[in-house]
């Protein structure tokens, strides 16, 4: 079974804890920033099957964090959330490479049908795993283009 894992931005402390313990309840691990800063060195020493951010950070804003990871994680998808939305505001989101665009108060079902469709967006984007072959015969044959010992 693969363990997802996801980052989740947001600068209130009570949003952060209610978003990991969702995901926790869906067997996901979460990992946790509180501004701008913070996030883009998750980013860029770990892997993630999704973000979350808020609109509003002390240091930046959540158009900001989709743009950074478009450019430097395109294959992760990045839902924003906020309390201040408007439908300009969730436009400039969706342009920006967010996948998703969500008002808050989040409603529970909502976000978990939101990480639901992050993941499925993920393991679509994502390169199927190789095989290995377990075949230790080498090949034999014999070819005039390839010389003989």
């Amino acid at each position: 079974m693969t363990t997802h894992h996801a980052l989740i931005i947001d600068d209130e402390p009570d949003i952060r804890e209610l978003l990991q313990l969702t995901l926790s309840r869906m067997g996901i691990k979460a990992s946790l920033a509180a501004d701008l800063k913070q996030a883009h060195e998750l980013i860029r020493s770990g892997s993630y099957d999704l973000c979350i951010t808020d609109m509003n950070l002390p240091d930046g804003n959540g158009i900001e964090l989709v743009k950074y990871v478009q450019q430097n994680r395109p294959d992760m998808p990045v839902a924003v959330l906020t309390a201040y939305g408007s439908m300009e505001t969730a436009v400039t989101a969706l342009k920006a490479g967010a996948f998703d665009f969500v008002s808050k108060p989040v409603d529970l079902q909502r976000l978990r049908d939101l990480i639901a469709t992050a993941i499925k967006l993920k393991e679509k984007s994502s390169p199927p795993e190789k095989k290995e072959e377990n075949n230790p015969t080498p090949i034999r044959g014999h070819s005039a283009a390839v010389p003989q010992p």
